[in-house]
C-alpha cells in the first residue's frame, strides 16, 4: 500500500512525475483519508494529484474504486460523454492490480459546505452539473453502460434488516431500527418508495456537499463567486433514478441546517429553528437556485420535472434516515440530531407536498404518487 514515504517513487516509476519534483523541494505528500487510504500529492509548478486506494485489500472498496476508474475512463474516452468532462477531475492512472486510482487534485477547490462565496450561485452551478450528467447518460444504460449496477438503495430496506446487518449494529443503530419498525407508517412509506424507483440514467448515488468541490473566481478558494464545480467520488456510480441524486442535495441542506442547531432537552421546534446558525430561509434560496440550474440542464418537460421533484422530496426522507443511521454507526446512543433527522423524515413521508414547499421552499408543481 502506498504511503507518504513511497508514493513519490511509485509516481516516478510510472512517469507521472520526475525526480526534479523532489529535488526542487516543492513536493508535499500528505494523507487525505476518507473512506480509503487517500494521499494528496501537492506540487507548486506542476499538476497535483489525489491517489485513492482501498483501506483494506479484502474490502468492497476494491470493487467500488474499479467501478469509479472504469466510469471515468468512459467519460474521457467516449464522445457522447464529452458534456460532463468539465465537471470531473482528470483520471491520470489506474492500477488494476492494486485497485489504485490517480486523479488530478483540484487546487483551490473546497467542499460546497465550506465555500464562503455566493452559496446560491454555487448551488445553481451544482444543479447545472448534475442535470448535465443525467441528460447526457439518459438512454445509454443498455448500449454502453450495462456493466453498472442498478440496485435500489439499501436504506429503503433498512427496516427489514438481514441477519448480516443485525450482527453489526451499534446500540444507536438498534434504537434507530426500533423507531423505524415501531412507527408503522415509516415502514409502509419505505416499501412504497421502492416501488417508485426508476432506472433512467447514470446516477452518482452519493451526492452531498463533501463530494461537490467549488472553485472561487477570485484569488484562492474563497473568491467573490464560484467559477466552477466538480462532482467527485463516483465510487458508488450506478444506473438508477435521477431523483435520488436530487434528493441527496436536498437532504444534505437539511443536514447542514439541523447540525447547525443547538439541541437542548425540551426545546420546541420553533426554539430549535431559531438556534440554527444557518437559517432555513438562506438554505431554501440555495435549494431553489440548485433546482433552477438542474431544470435548465436536464432537458425534461415540465411534467417530467414535476414528477422528478415529487420523487426527490420523498426520497430525501429516506436519505435523512440513512444519515441518521450512519451517524449512529459508531455511537453508543442515538444523538439528539439523529432523532431530529428521523422526525423530519417522518414528517416528509407523511406529507411530502407540504415538505416540498415548507421545508425546501420549492413551489414546483406536485404530482401525487
Amino acid at each position: 500500500m502506498l504511503n507518504v514515504d513511497n508514493a513519490a517513487e511509485y509516481l516516478i516509476e510510472r512517469g507521472l512525475m520526475s525526480v526534479d519534483s523532489i529535488l526542487s523541494g516543492d513536493l508535499i505528500i500528505s494523507s487525505a483519508a476518507r473512506r480509503n487510504r487517500n494521499l494528496r500529492i501537492k506540487r507548486k509548478d506542476d499538476p497535483s494529484y489525489l491517489i485513492k486506494q482501498p483501506d483494506d485489500p479484502a474490502s468492497g472498496a476494491r470493487q467500488t474504486l474499479r467501478a469509479e476508474a472504469q466510469f471515468y475512463s468512459f467519460c474521457f474516452e467516449d464522445a457522447e460523454a464529452e458534456p460532463v468532462r468539465e465537471f470531473l477531475p482528470a483520471l491520470r492512472y489506474f492500477d488494476p492490480e492494486r485497485s489504485l486510482v490517480v486523479f488530478d487534485f483540484l487546487d483551490g477547490a473546497v467542499p460546497l459546505w465550506q465555500y464562503s462565496g455566493s452559496r446560491e450561485e454555487a448551488s445553481r452551478l451544482v444543479g447545472h452539473a448534475l442535470g448535465t450528467f443525467h441528460r447526457t447518460f439518459r438512454g445509454t444504460q443498455n448500449r454502453k453502460l450495462g456493466w453498472l449496477q442498478r440496485q435500489t438503495p439499501w436504506v429503503m430496506r433498512v427496516h427489514k434488516p438481514s441477519p448480516e446487518l443485525l450482527a453489526s449494529l451499534s446500540p444507536a443503530n438498534v434504537e434507530t431500527l426500533r423507531i423505524l419498525q415501531t412507527q408503522e407508517q415509516i415502514s409502509t412509506h419505505l416499501d412504497a418508495l421502492r416501488r417508485k424507483w426508476r432506472v433512467e440514467t447514470v446516477i452518482h448515488n452519493d451526492v452531498k456537499s463533501d463530494n461537490i468541490l467549488v472553485r472561487g473566481s477570485g484569488p484562492g478558494a474563497q473568491g467573490p463567486g464560484p467559477s466552477s464545480v466538480a462532482l467527485v467520488d463516483w465510487e458508488l456510480v450506478q444506473l438508477g433514478d435521477p431523483a435520488w441524486d436530487v434528493a441527496g442535495l436536498l437532504q444534505d441542506f437539511v443536514l447542514l441546517w439541523v447540525t447547525s442547531m443547538t439541541v437542548t432537552p425540551g426545546a420546541t421546534t420553533d426554539m430549535l429553528a431559531a438556534s440554527a446558525r444557518l437559517p432555513l430561509a438562506d438554505l431554501q434560496r440555495a435549494i431553489r437556485a440548485f433546482w433552477k440550474g438542474y431544470r435548465a440542464a436536464a432537458g425534461q418537460t415540465p411534467a417530467e420535472e414535476a414528477q422528478l421533484i415529487t420523487r426527490a422530496v420523498a426520497y430525501s426522507a429516506a436519505r435523512l434516515i440513512q444519515s441518521a443511521y450512519e451517524m449512529g454507526a459508531v455511537t453508543p446512543a442515538l444523538a439528539p440530531a439523529s432523532v431530529l433527522l428521523l422526525q423530519v423524515s417522518a414528517n416528509l413521508l407523511r406529507d411530502p407536498e407540504a415538505g416540498q414547499v415548507q421545508l425546501y421552499g420549492l413551489i414546483q408543481g406536485y404530482v401525487p404518487a
